[in-house]
């Protein structure tokens, strides 16, 4: 084995005849001061580095090759010598900040990097104690846990503090620090070395991530306007601000679609101090006059110190009311960042309040009448044109129609009669609606979905025995779901209910399917078939029977040729007992709108899946919705191969009219996936997460070749 090269070489004499570059790191002096000296001549003038060096071990001896008259230097192989540069290096080049510690709690050694977190020079922290060196940033932490590292050797990794610096007195930080001990077996002495790390952002981040979820976990439960209001100001204070109140519109609170800005009212309040108003109290719409108009949050300096947060409770274009948060500590004020988030809370509180005036909707007696109105009705999203009629007394207490969209651009269209009348049938119907609704998210098939309607109906009339109502429930209902895509039509039918189709060429069936028993009733399974639909069908759904001896659907025919006043006369015309009628023209997506691809299994087809994606978001004009519909369809299309069977479809469906992208992953599994909320260390487990926080809504819906997964995004004009 060669002998290595020496870091410096002496004569016989003991003169320096050699000096590498590793002898002047060690001991600080360079070749010009060490070459032609003697090495007592070096220790004479008072060398400190490299007594030091000479006292951590150097090892002198002849070199190779049988040269008598020259000595060579080398490091000994234990010495502490040899790490001394890389120690050195680490002090004077690493980004984070190093400080070492002595036994008796005294910084030792300090790098540019703790200096510059602190904003002190480095003569302001060494030599002074732990909790001087940490002053800012809890010393009484810092310092005990350094005492336990000495003590029992046990690091300690990422110890978060809190404080602020000279240098950025505005602001909190936050530091992430990591303790060990040093042991120096030689003079049997002790030290701790500490790092520490500017995590700010990541805690800002981690904190805005909580308050969120936090948010979505407190906010919406009572299915009160009034209750998510308070809600909110419980999540806000203290975490977000020191003060806030919310003030609703009266339309918003009483549940009903505002046409104009009615009154403004405080509705919850974290106090009732300074810039606060009493709960209950009315305010001035033109003190919100920029939220009036602009619609966006703004930050006010107050005279007195402090900013203010205003943000408005906006959902779908309508203002429900603001939110005003006063600020609560002055290092924590209310930047891009934090705006961004409490206007996320908002907009997720004001769904929660538009989900609560749909749920009163549905479920109080005084507010099921609403179904006379036709504006409260969604719009068919471009897969069909509608006309509808609502009598909501007498025997039509217990009807009820809807038109409810569903994911790929596909409409449902539904109608039921409760039997009897009164209160009784008015709350049952209620129910009723909401079960189907609720059932209509799952996207079930049509006969599915009234068989679990059946169910639920066998229930509400056990409980309206229990209480000693002895008139069983029942109830009839049709429920359709037209496919512009595919141009076909499933219906299913409960009852003796009246169903009638019109085709294009003048075709009239009013009787595609056969009477079945109606809901609640024993019998047979419900009817339902699937029918080719085209362009311009006319679907009739009635809540009642069939007008027997009359030649109503005939005339209701005859109407439709007009869709305006003729049509508007014929279901005028029509018998009482017909309260609910729901007629839909249906309609088709242009071939252009749609695009199916199949997706090898293969992780490898994910960044084909994306391109594909892109290009086709590009011919579409869609480039806003191309980062959010690139991940969600990476994402999706990843779970599709990882876990789902093959083939695995990737289809595109723009729709026009509803202004709606919609992205949809199939394959043959019928697993369903499940939106997990994965820990800050898993490597997986976010995908469905991220793509239904990038996307307006998402599901799953099964067929008899397995599963859909799907997302809907809107896009502007």
């Amino acid at each position: 084995m060669s002998q290595p090269s020496p870091i410096a070489a002496l004569d016989e004499q003991g003169t320096v005849v050699a000096w590498s570059r590793t002898a002047q790191r060690l001991t600080g002096l360079t070749e010009a001061e060490a070459l032609g000296r003697g090495v007592s001549d070096l220790l004479a003038t008072g060398a400190e580095a490299l007594t030091e060096a000479l006292r951590a071990g150097l090892t002198i001896g002849s070199l190779a090759g049988g040269d008598r008259r020259r000595w060579g230097v080398w490091p000994s192989g234990d010495s502490a010598v040899r790490a001394r540069p890389v120690v050195d290096a680490a002090f004077t080049q690493s980004p984070i900040g190093l400080h070492l510690i002595g036994d008796d709690l005294r910084i030792l050694r300090v790098n540019k990097a703790a200096c510059a977190m602190r904003g002190l020079p480095e003569d302001g922290i060494l030599g002074g104690s732990v909790q001087e060196a940490f002053a800012r940033y809890e010393p009484a932490l810092v310092e005990r846990v350094v005492r336990e590292v000495l003590a029992t050797g046990e690091p300690v990794l990422d110890l978060l503090v809190r404080g602020t610096s000279p240098a950025d007195p505005e602001h909190e930080h936050a530091l992430a620090i990591s303790l060990f001990r040093l042991e120096n077996t030689e003079t049997r002495t002790m030290s701790v070395v500490a790092e520490a790390v500017d995590v700010t952002p990541r805690e800002r981040n981690r904190e805005r991530l909580a308050l969120l979820h936090r948010a979505h976990e407190h906010i919406g439960r009572s299915l009160d306007a009034v209750r998510c209001a308070w809600e909110l100001v419980e999540v806000a204070v203290p975490d977000l601000a020191g003060a806030a109140f919310v003030a609703l519109f009266d339309a918003a609170v009483q549940s009903t679609a505002p046409s104009d800005l009615p009154g403004l009212r405080c509705v919850a309040a974290s106090t009732d101090g300074e810039d606060m108003p009493a709960v209950g109290s009315a305010l001035a719409p033109e003190l919100f006059a920029r939220i009036l108009t602009d619609r966006v949050p703004y930050v006010e300096h107050l005279a007195a110190g402090g900013r203010v947060l205003t943000l408005p409770l906006l959902v779908r274009d309508t203002l429900l009311g603001v939110v005003r948060l006063r600020q609560l500590h002055p290092r924590r004020p209310y930047d891009e960042a934090a705006v961004r988030l409490v206007a996320d809370i908002a907009a997720y509180t004001a769904l929660c309040i538009d989900n609560a005036q749909h749920y009163e909707h549905a479920h109080a007696t005084a507010l099921a009448l609403h179904g006379s109105d036709p504006g409260s009705l969604p719009a068919g999203r471009g897969a069909v044109e509608t006309a509808q009629r609502y009598l909501p007394t007498g025997q039509g207490a217990g009807a009820w129609f809807d038109i409810i969209p569903l994911s790929g651009a596909r409409v449902a269209l539904t109608v039921g009669q409760v039997h009897g009348g009164g209160p009784g049938a008015t709350a049952a119907m209620g129910q009723l609606r909401s079960a189907t609704h609720a059932l209509a998210g799952l996207d079930l098939d049509p006969h599915d979905l009234l068989a679990r309607l059946h169910n639920t109906t066998r229930r509400l009339g056990a409980e309206r025995q229990a209480v000693g109502d002895t008139r069983k429930l029942t109830a009839t209902c049709a429920y359709a779901v037209h496919d512009p895509v595919a141009k076909r039509c499933t219906v299913a039918r409960a009852g003796r209910q009246s169903l009638a189709v019109l085709l294009p060429d003048g075709t009239w069936n009013d009787r595609p399917l056969p009477e079945t028993s109606p809901l609640g009733e024993d019998g047979p399974p419900f009817a339902a078939e699937e029918f080719f639909f085209p362009p311009g069908t006319t679907v009739v759904l009635l809540s009642g029977p069939d007008p027997a001896g009359s030649d109503t659907l005939r005339r209701l025919r005859a109407g439709l040729g007009d869709r305006s006043a003729a049509a508007d006369d014929v279901l005028g015309r029509l018998p009482a007992d017909q309260a609910a009628v729901l007629l839909a023209l249906t309609r088709a997506l242009d071939p252009a709108d749609v695009v199916t691809w199949d997706i090898d299994p293969e992780l490898t087809a994910v960044a084909a899946a994306r391109r594909l994606t892109t290009g086709r978001l590009a011919r579409w004009g869609l480039n806003d919705l191309e980062f959010a519909a690139e991940l969600t369809v990476s994402e999706l299309v990843t779970n599709a191969i990882r876990h789902g069977t093959p083939p695995i479809r990737l289809r595109l469906v723009r729709n026009p009219t509803a202004r709606t992208l919609t992205c949809e992953i199939s394959d043959a599994s019928p697993a369903a996936p499940h939106l997990r909320h994965a820990r800050a260390g898993d490597e997986g487990g976010r995908g469905l997460f991220i793509s239904g926080e990038l996307s307006d809504s998402w599901g799953v819906r099964w067929s008899s070749e397995g599963k859909t997964v799907w997302t809907e995004t809107a896009f502007g004009t």
